[in-house]
């Protein structure tokens, strides 16, 4: 067995197990290992101008991809600072691997003074992952990596964490390299697989809630052929968006809350749902009419009948049990039309009264739809017109609409889509939000410079924190402590060596063509004042 450093060990085992991306900034206690990355090639490291950042973009990478994606960090303030990240890829179902450097092991968490020291730093990040481990040896790392990247491929795909002490970079010992391995996933239960086929066949009304795990797991093509053969209208989470393109006719989209939808559920006799959780606020509340006739498919154990009763709870990956279903409806197309025209006569109202009720917002979607090629990743911070666009901007393939639903952290659509476009350096990338969301993380904007990243990052300004100032002066008819003093976001970017573009409404989507067109990265300062989404009754 080779003697090697605990540094070696890392970057030998990241190599063995397919991670070629990180994202970090070296510090005192991860010096070491930069000291190792720097005298290979196999592995490419991006350098960001604050931890969050590394976090997000990894979160870019992996959700393009479907791979686990890696951020090093070092101990006490640079690690703390990819906490935001984790709890956002914990509530998004996101593989996010984080190497994290910690104080020397024969004095941890005895308050002695040591640099960069936290009370508990890997208790904060045990309860911020699905797993965590402290590699207190080099021998212990290879097994701690190799586990961290199983665990993320057999359960919902949350962050892993890998502890190292600063000694333990630095001190060798006996290690073995493992090899990347592909484990098996849950497949479901045959014989409720096949009741579940039965109760679909014979439904009169059935739908589909499709979720993220179709996404994480690649299964929308098999999402496709289940729908297409039950003739069943597919609704679809913000995490899932994609899973079917908008425009396909069995689609529904994220509109579940809307009056016409609403209704056209309490009509419905069964549903499918796949890879989906029914959190709070697309089930208005736990309040949407889910039939009690419920099929629920989902790779964690946990999820099937947590928040609504199931008829029939399959612990499952969802491409594995969609084909299984594929199979056992046998091609048995029914006729189902009457009830597919129902479900598109819904939709169509929800447009209708939108675009009248909110011309403004409903444009400005319609304008950057039709300004961006079909396979754009767009990349949206949970701002006004993000609000607009996880339910209504039409989205058409899968891994193309990146949002931060579940922790709702604003300042991740630039870095996220930064990442993004890392991984996919041949598609077109836009990352949106809103004034006050940007200046949580817009010095990466040097890292796109640096780097050479063609990410445009459209800029709603409205000078507030818009969505809070909009319930405090409903609430209390007081906009307290929202409104903001911003930089010329034109002159910030070319500050930068950036492009600074400045739009409206009825130009913004020529200045959005233009900007993909760049060869640097640019800030489109949008002066815009939103609502908040509307509900059709």
């Amino acid at each position: 067995m080779p003697v090697m450093t605990g540094s070696d060990a890392v970057v030998q085992s990241l190599i063995a197990e397919g991670i070629d991306l990180v994202f970090g900034i070296p510090g005192y206690h991860s010096e070491h290992l930069y000291g190792r990355l720097m005298q290979q090639d196999r592995i490419r490291h991006v350098l960001v101008r604050h931890e969050q950042g590394a976090g997000y973009m990894a979160i870019g990478v992996a959700r393009v991809t479907g791979k686990p994606a890696c951020v090093l960090s070092t101990a006490g303030p640079g690690a703390l600072n990819v906490a935001t990240p984790m709890g956002e890829a914990y509530g998004d179902g996101v593989p996010l691997l984080n190497i994290m450097a910690e104080d020397l092991s024969p004095y941890l968490y005895q308050d002695k003074g040591l640099v960069h020291e936290s009370k508990d730093q890997f208790g904060v990040f045990s309860r911020l992952s699905q797993w965590a481990r402290q590699a207190m040896s080099p021998g212990e790392i290879p097994g701690a990596i190799h586990e961290a990247m199983r665990r993320m491929e057999v359960n919902r795909p949350r962050p892993t964490v890998v502890e190292i002490p600063l000694d333990v970079f630095q001190g060798d010992g006996p290690v073995e390299i493992l090899d990347r391995e592909t484990w098996a996933r849950p497949t479901g239960d045959s014989g409720d697989l096949e009741r579940a086929a039965a109760l679909l066949r014979d439904a009169e009304r059935p739908l589909i809630w499709a979720g993220g795990g179709v996404i994480n797991s690649g299964a929308w093509d098999e999402l496709q052929q289940v729908a297409e053969t039950l003739d069943a209208p597919v609704l679809t989470t913000c995490s899932g968006r994609g899973s079917i393109p908008d425009d396909h006719p069995l689609a529904l989209t994220n509109i579940s809350t809307h009056g016409p939808v609403t209704r056209l559920m309490e009509r419905c006799d069964a549903m499918l749902a796949v890879g989906a959780v029914f959190p709070h606020l697309i089930t208005s509340r736990w309040t949407l009419p889910i039939p009690k006739r419920l099929v629920h498919i989902d790779i964690d154990p946990a999820q099937p009948g947590k928040n609504y009763p199931a008829e029939i709870g399959i612990h499952a990956d969802a491409k594995l049990a969609l084909g299984a279903l594929v199979a056992a409806l046998d091609g048995g197309d029914v006729d189902r039309d009457d009830w597919v025209d129902t479900a598109r006569t819904a939709r169509a109202d929800v447009r209708r009264d939108l675009s009248q009720m909110a011309p403004l917002e409903w444009s400005l979607m319609r304008t950057v739809r039709e300004a961006l090629p079909r396979e754009t990743i767009v990349a949206c911070d949970p701002h006004l017109w993000g609000y607009w666009a996880r339910e209504h901007f039409p989205i058409y393939e899968p891994r193309t609409f990146l949002y931060g639903l579940q922790f709702g952290t604003l300042g991740y659509a630039y870095p996220v889509g930064l990442g993004a476009k890392l991984a996919a350096p041949d598609r077109p990338v836009v990352a949106i939000g809103g004034d006050g969301g940007f200046l949580f993380t817009g010095q990466e904007l040097a890292t796109a410079v640096q780097l050479g990243i063609n990410v445009p990052i459209v800029i709603f300004n409205d000078d507030a924190y818009g969505a809070i100032k909009e319930d405090f002066v409903r609430d209390y008819d007081n906009a307290y402590e929202v409104d903001l003093v911003n930089p010329d976001f034109v002159r910030y970017a070319e500050a930068f060596g950036a492009v600074g573009l400045r739009a409206n409404p009825d130009n913004l989507g020529d200045t959005l063509r233009r900007a993909l067109e760049l060869d640097r990265p640019s800030i489109i300062d949008v002066p815009a004042k939103l609502r908040r989404p509307l509900k059709v009754d």
